[in-house]
């Protein structure tokens, strides 16, 4: 045979081994995908889980919008949500933005000459107080972490004033340091050199009654307050809810007071899954992504013609958080229930009497055992504990989860 066809005959005999193997592959691939179990599983243990509605709240609050008539660059002098008293500066105006750095740095100066000011009075002081100076340091640092790694630098920076004081009262107590004399005069000297490059006076702004500041306003708070809470319709939630309520903008408005007082929430809930809530019931609610849990009095409940219902809740706490906030994601909390919590996928239909159940690993045989049904949430539903029971699921199961073609007694490995 020619050299040529040798090869010819090889490469040939190459390629249907190629081919050969390739078929294979692609034979026994199809038989796992179809004979192939494929099957999860998840422990059968018990849960305690709530049943709750969710639904979009309102906030109706007394606010009282807060005016200046002047023309320059706010800056304020409370973070939103501070409490504040009447006659307070709120805000001040001025006439350009480096007046506003000058008086920043001016502020941060007075405050660290109060603190060291504070910490002068203990020089010559016993030693005593060194490990309650020490724990209160390590505390603060210990907040200081929570707040940066949630990211609240707001509060991580008002810390800064109370470790800056811990700190230089425990040096002074040591004797590291023995007067701050010469600081506090060196601080003056730069206060007032800064003081002199201000170029006019602000303009303050006063508050005339007590409450929380807000610096944001959004149209609603000449609109909604505890005198027309019981008045609103379910109509008015629905498009307050729907709108996309953002920070609204108001000539000659620079922020608004909210009462602490009177804290409402109106929405609307289904009625079918209400079960024992009624007027005048105290409950627990969850409001917004925090899940912060408060409790609140139901006093209205009106049933609407449509299968929903339209509520009023009255706060017995101060929602620091919220304040300020008009709509918020809210869960009612109705019963709790305990059980074995089980994903919705696995729930089964017998095909002999139309029972609920579920498919479990005994051995290396699919069995199928019958459930209870508590609650249904989106994903899970908690079933009764019915261990003992013949033909019902039992605690520490095998539920099959994921699996295909399940039927009473098929192999699975």
């Amino acid at each position: 045979m020619a050299e040529g066809d040798k090869r010819r005959a090889v490469t040939t005999r190459i390629i249907w081994i190629v081919i050969g193997v390739f078929f294979l592959i692609m034979v026994v691939s199809q038989i796992m995908i179809l004979f192939g179990t494929g099957f999860r599983t998840e422990v059968a243990t018990l849960y305690q889980a709530t049943e709750s509605i969710g639904f979009k709240g309102v906030f109706v609050r007394d606010e009282k919008l807060v005016s200046y008539n002047v023309n320059g660059i706010i800056r304020y002098t409370h973070k939103d949500g501070s409490k504040v008293g009447k006659g307070a500066v709120i805000a001040q105006i001025y006439k350009s933005r480096n007046d506003i750095a000058l008086q920043q740095r001016i502020d941060d100066l007075v405050s660290q000459r109060d603190v060291l000011a504070d910490v002068q009075s203990l020089v010559g002081a016993d030693t005593s107080q060194l490990d309650s100076f020490s724990t209160q340091i390590t505390e603060k640092h210990a907040k200081l972490l929570e707040y940066i790694y949630e990211g609240d630098y707001e509060s991580a920076s008002s810390l800064k004033s109370d470790i800056l004081n811990l700190q230089s009262k425990r040096e002074i107590v040591k004797g590291t340091e023995t007067s701050y004399a010469e600081k506090i005069a060196r601080i003056d000297g730069e206060i007032a050199s800064l003081r002199a490059e201000v170029t006019s006076e602000p303009y303050d702004i006063y508050i005339t009654e007590t409450g929380y500041f807000v610096s944001t306003v959004d149209g609603y708070e000449d609109k909604l307050s505890t005198a027309n809470v019981f008045d609103l319709t379910a109509e008015d939630i629905d498009r307050i809810t729907s709108s996309d309520i953002s920070q609204s903008e108001r000539k000659g408005v620079i922020g608004k007071l909210v009462g602490d007082y009177k804290w409402y929430m109106v929405g609307v809930l289904d009625t079918v899954r209400l079960g024992t809530v009624f007027e005048g019931a105290s409950v627990s609610m969850r409001v917004g992504s925090s899940g912060q849990q408060v409790r609140a009095d139901i006093v209205s409940l009106k049933k609407l013609g449509d299968g929903r219902s339209l509520a009023v809740f009255r706060f017995d706490m101060f929602l620091d958080e919220h304040i300020a906030s008009r709509v918020e994601q809210v869960r009612l909390l109705l019963d709790d229930y305990n059980g074995i919590m089980i994903p919705n996928s696995a729930l089964r239909v017998s095909d002999e009497d139309g029972s609920v159940g579920v498919y479990v690993q005994d051995g290396i045989i699919a069995r199928f055992k019958k459930v209870r049904q508590i609650l249904s949430q989106e994903d899970y539903t908690l079933v009764a504990d019915t261990s003992g029971q013949e033909g019902y699921l039992a605690l520490y199961d095998n539920i099959i989860v994921e699996g295909r073609d399940l039927h009473e007694g098929k192999i699975i490995r």
